[in-house]
C-alpha cells in the first residue's frame, strides 16, 4: 500500500516535471511493481484497461485543444505512462474508493483530477489554450465521469481474477 502510493506519486512528479527526459525513471517504477505484485495477471489487465481509456480521453480532449504539451505532441509518451502508474494504484492505495459512494467517486474525482492537472499546468508540463477556467470546468466533468468508471473497471478485473484463482484453487 505504502510503496505503491509513494510510486505513483514519485511516477507523478517525475513525469510533470521532466516529461520526455523522466521515461526511463517512469519504466523503471513501472516495473518495479510488476516485480513486487503478487497479482501481476490482475494488475497488468488493469493496466491495459485504465491506461488505454484514460489515455484516450486524454487524447481527445488534447485534439479539441482543452490542453495541450509544450513538446508540441498530441499525448506525450510519458503521460501514457504516467497513466499506466495510475492504473496501478486501484488495487492497492486507492483500493478505499471501492467503499465510496459513486457520488463521493465522482466528486473526488473532479476535485482531485482537476488539481493534479493544474499542478502540472502551473509547474508548466502542460498548456490551458481555452484558458483557465474553462479548461478546470472541462477537467471537472471529465474526472467526475471517469474516476467512477475506473474504480468499476478495476473492481470488474479483481472480481474476475479472484473467481478465476478460486477457482483454480478448487480444481487442485
Amino acid at each position: 500500500m505504502v510503496f505503491n502510493f509513494l510510486s505513483f506519486q514519485s511516477a507523478w512528479f517525475v513525469a510533470v516535471n521532466m516529461q520526455q527526459q523522466g521515461l526511463l525513471i517512469l519504466l523503471v517504477i513501472l516495473v518495479s511493481h510488476f516485480v513486487l505484485s503478487q497479482h501481476r495477471g490482475r494488475d497488468f489487465l488493469t493496466l491495459i484497461s485504465i491506461t488505454l481509456i484514460g489515455s484516450l480521453v486524454d487524447l481527445s480532449a488534447s485534439y479539441i485543444g482543452l490542453f495541450s504539451f509544450k513538446d508540441g505532441l498530441i499525448l506525450p509518451f510519458w503521460l501514457i505512462l504516467l497513466w499506466a502508474n495510475f492504473s496501478l494504484t486501484f488495487h492497492y492505495s486507492m483500493l478505499w474508493l471501492k467503499r465510496v459512494p459513486i457520488m463521493i467517486q465522482a466528486i473526488l474525482g473532479g476535485v482531485f483530477g482537476c488539481f493534479s492537472y493544474f499542478a502540472a499546468y502551473k509547474l508548466g508540463a502542460v498548456d490551458y489554450p481555452f484558458g483557465e477556467t474553462l479548461t478546470i470546468l472541462g477537467l471537472i466533468v471529465i474526472w467526475s465521469v471517469s474516476l467512477p468508471l475506473y474504480v468499476v473497471i478495476a473492481n470488474q478485473i479483481k472480481g474476475k481474477y479472484d473467481e478465476q484463482y478460486s477457482h483454480a484453487l478448487c480444481i487442485k
